[in-house]
This record gives structure tokens, sequence and C-alpha cells, in this order.
């Protein structure tokens, strides 16, 4: 087995993380995990300090999908018509919370000028499929509702979720088009956890010595599905999809020292195969969430600016 190799200038950040959770997270230490991703949360006030963006958090009604939700919305001060950006948080289906990496999300409004809603969602395994794709769907149908007091044009909002969102964003996408319910201008899907089977060369090759390994993921999807493998929804792992026809222009992005390339390419692949507009980067040397633990970092860069020019192109298009 030959793994590629992190990118010099992440290696540090990939061993600082691993010598804090370790690099397979067994099912037992996402209450730890849990705790220490919590105390990382910013608040609100912190993260639009000095920047001319405004925040505020309002609560999504429950129904007999699921209860009452929190998003956030960070809107600029003098907003570009129309568009904005539904993000959704990742964290293994496990953990997460909506304001986790926030501040990429204000450097994005303020970027874009446009505003960004920020959600959360149940997690597993004590709440587990179809709680989290059922929530991030109600939340869409809301902010659709609501689209004129939240500053946004319904058929302008970009779809976007990283690793375990990322992989609920694109269940989304298929399930708004069966549904015949407004569907998202594009979809951004950072690092997407999308294939329950993980059968690919990455899986294995990372597996005990990455961010988010091969047993990491296992334990994710144990979470989020149960043992019980023998019929699971494409809206719960994309990749198992028969049908992509008719999606939104996709962004895709991931790391090549990662357990997702193999299926984030794949499914780049299946996009195009179905006709679909779709953009594939594959970060040399990138581990899962490079971008986010070491934005300083020369391949992080670039993966943000060519994230950012994406975004505000098919903002410009429309």
């Amino acid at each position: 087995m030959t793994r590629v190799p992190y990118d010099a200038e992440l290696q540090s950040a990939a061993e600082q993380f691993m010598e804090t959770y370790g690099p397979t997270m067994p099912a037992h230490v996402v209450p730890f995990a849990r705790s220490l991703f919590e105390q990382q949360v910013p608040g609100l006030d912190e993260l639009v300090a000095g920047r001319q963006v405004a925040a505020r958090t309002v609560n999504v009604p429950g129904d007999e999908s699921g209860p009452a939700s929190a998003v956030t919305i960070f809107s600029p001060e003098s907003p570009a018509a129309g568009g904005g950006v539904f993000y959704i948080h990742g964290g293994g289906m496990v953990m997460g919370h909506r304001l986790g990496g926030a501040d990429e999300l204000v450097a994005l409004v303020e970027q874009l000028q446009v505003p960004v809603i920020t959600v959360d969602y149940r997690l597993a395994p004590e709440d587990p499929y179809p709680a989290a794709a059922n929530d991030v769907r109600r939340t869409w149908l809301w902010v659709v509702e609501h689209a004129a007091e939240l500053g946004v044009d319904p058929s302008s909002l970009i779809l976007m979720g990283g690793s375990a969102g990322g992989g609920l964003a694109a269940g989304l996408a298929l399930r708004l088009r069966d549904e015949k319910m407004q569907t998202p201008l594009a979809v951004c899907l950072l690092s997407p956890m999308l294939d329950d089977r993980n059968e690919s060369v990455s899986s294995h090759d990372y597996d005990g010595t990455s961010l988010w390994d091969r047993g990491s993921n296992l334990m994710g999807w144990d979470a989020f599905l149960g043992a019980e493998r023998s019929t699971v929804s494409a809206y719960a792992a994309p990749a198992r999809a028969t049908d992509l026809s008719r999606l939104p222009p996709t962004y895709l992005e991931v790391g090549s020292s990662e357990v997702f390339r193999d299926e984030v390419n794949e499914f780049a692949s299946r996009l195009w195969a179905a006709g679909n507009l779709a953009d594939l980067h594959v970060w040399a040397g990138g581990f899962h969430g490079f971008s986010t633990f070491a934005p300083q970092a020369r391949v992080s860069v670039a993966s943000l600016t060519t994230r950012t020019d994406w975004l505000r192109r098919i903002l410009l298009s429309r």
C-alpha cells in the first residue's frame, strides 16, 4: 500500500489533530469530541466583531418530521440582489454545530455580499437516519417560504455542505428534485460523505493514519444507518443513487490524502455521465478538512480562493 503523503505545510496540523483525537474515533469517544467542539464554538458577537456583517439566530418550527431547529443568518450590510448560501455543517453525522468553522462563512458573506444561512440538525446515534435528512429538508423549505424576509431569492440559493453536511446536501438535492420542490441554483460539496460501503482504495489507504479515517467513517455510518444495510436510501448515502440526472451545477472538492477521495471522484464522474455540469478539484496532499484546520497553508488558500470564485461565478450567472 502506497499512500499519498500530506502536503508539507499541512503535516503539523494533521499531527496536532491526531494527537488530540487519535486517528480513529471510536463511538465511545464521540461525547468527548462533541464537548471539545462545543467549547470551540464562537459566539455570534465574536464572529462578526469589526466586520460589516450582521448575525441573528431564529428557530425553524418543528412538524411531524421532527422538532424545531436553529438557524443562523449572516447578512452583509449592503447585500447584492437575490443570491444566498444555505450551509450544512459537518461532523461525521455524530457531532458538529452550525457555527463550527463559521469564520469561513462570515468571510464568504464579506466576499460575495450575499446572506449565508447555516443550519443545525439532529445527530446520530441518538437520532439516526432519517432525522438529519428530515431536518435539513424542513429547514430548506422554511427558508424558501421565508426568503423575502431573509433577503434572498429562493431560486438563487446555493446549497453547500461539508463532510457529513456535504452528504446531506447531496441527498437533499436528490430529494428536492424527486419531490419537485424548489431546487438549489447550484450545489457545493466539500469533501462530502457520500458512500456508506467504504469499498474504495482511498477508504482502505487511510485507515488508522488520517483525520477522519476509515474506522471513524465506519463508526459514523453505523451510528447514522445502523448495522443493517440491506436497503439504504440514496437520500442517506447519495453514492447509492441510481439516477443522478437533472441535478444543478455542482462543485466538488476533496483532498488527495483522505478517505473520501475516490468516492468523490466517482460521484463527479457519474454526474458528468448523467449530463450534469460539475467542477471537481482534488487538492494534492490535502487531508480531510485541511482548509479549516490549516487555513494559512498555500494549498488551503488556493482551495478557498477557487471555491469562492466558483460561488461568485454561479451567483453572477443567475
